[in-house]
């Protein structure tokens, strides 16, 4: 008569990737037009804490694992500490 519900899949690293990649876009089609229009260069450390905070909000929406949701808000801030290191 019961019957029990079909086993969630598996979870998929596309999906964390998916994650990130909405927060970037999301943040930077807000932020190449503004300072484009103002003609001044785009400030990447608040952005990358920009991408970084929308990551995490993106993350807690889509009920991601709390250590998912930390890793998300700093990935992004993380890259862009690092990114000078191997140059």
């Amino acid at each position: 008569m019961l019957e029990s519900a079909p086993e969630a899949p598996p979870e998929s690293p596309f999906r964390q990737l998916a994650l990130q990649g909405a927060a970037v876009i999301c943040v930077l089609s807000l932020a190449w037009p503004y300072f484009g229009w103002i003609a001044q260069p785009l400030p990447w450390r608040e952005t990358s804490f920009a991408i970084g905070g929308v990551a995490f909000v993106f993350a807690t929406l889509a009920r991601q694992p709390w250590p998912w949701r930390i890793l998300h808000a700093a990935l992004m801030p993380l890259a862009w500490f690092f990114y000078p290191i191997p140059g």
